[in-house]
């Protein structure tokens, strides 16, 4: 169960449609407590000093300044308020433009929707920054969480690893398996899986990973053999890792 806590959002966008549409969207969600709006990025990076919300919704093409350069400038703020006990605000850009979701991860922006937004994958996203910021736990330090980038048709998402149930391979893309849903990413499994958590996953299969800790058999029927995750679901084991998969249940 998330904490009762409620989010502050700022919207920054310099054409008043966009605004007041993103603006309807967010006073609908459970999770907004208090949302203030700018129109250019210097209104918004004095809001951000001001206001110190929780959450940036922040477009990437205006006329003063780009998305871009207030996200950076917002980082840098935030380092140079001493005073303050919040983390940073997440960035969540909004944009009709797809080109710069690279840009965007680089710069470790929380979630990259494409425009219009749809009401579903906000809400998601400001469900993601609660949960995110929900590892405070009283102090300023956030605990060690591990998060992806990955695709889901509408724009770019952060993944947190622990939420990953297993991994299967598509192509030149890994499917990222999470309650309910799942994501592609663009990375070969050998060097997706270097980047995730040391031991939280295992490889089953030349095409295949899954969290340890939800393996709870191993089976054979005939000549295959499979695992069994902890919600039933059933996994060839490739035969070149039934050694290895072996081993690892044990020291489960």
């Amino acid at each position: 169960m998330m904490e009762n806590r409620k989010l502050k959002i700022l919207i920054v966008d310099d054409e008043p449609l966009a605004r007041r549409r993103i603006e309807a969207l967010c006073s609908r969600m459970e999770t907004v407590d208090q949302i203030t709006v700018a129109s250019d990025g210097h209104e918004a990076l004095d809001s951000i000093v001001q206001n110190r919300p929780d959450v940036v919704l922040l477009d990437i093409n205006m006329p003063d300044m780009s998305g871009m350069v207030v996200a950076q400038e917002s980082r840098q703020l935030h380092q140079n308020i001493a005073t303050s006990e919040s983390p940073a605000p997440e960035i969540i850009f909004t944009t009709a433009y797809s080109e710069y979701a690279v840009e965007a991860f680089r710069i470790d922006a929380a979630n990259y929707l494409l425009k219009p937004v749809k009401e579903d994958l906000l809400r998601e996203a400001f469900e993601r920054v609660l949960r995110k910021r929900n590892t405070v736990k009283g102090t300023r330090k956030i605990t060690d969480e591990h998060w992806l980038w990955a695709q889901d048709g509408h724009g770019s998402v952060q993944i947190r690893c622990s939420d990953i149930r297993w991994i299967m391979a598509e192509g030149d893309y890994m499917r990222l398996c999470v309650p309910e849903r799942s994501y592609l990413i663009h990375d070969a499994m050998q060097s997706l899986l270097e980047r995730l958590p040391a031991g939280m996953f295992i490889r089953i299969h030349r095409s295949a990973a899954v969290r340890r800790d939800l393996l709870r058999d191993i089976r054979r029927k005939g000549r295959r053999n499979y695992i069994v995750m902890d919600d039933g679901s059933q996994l060839s084991i490739g035969p070149s890792y039934l050694d290895s998969v072996l081993s690892a249940s044990s020291r489960s």
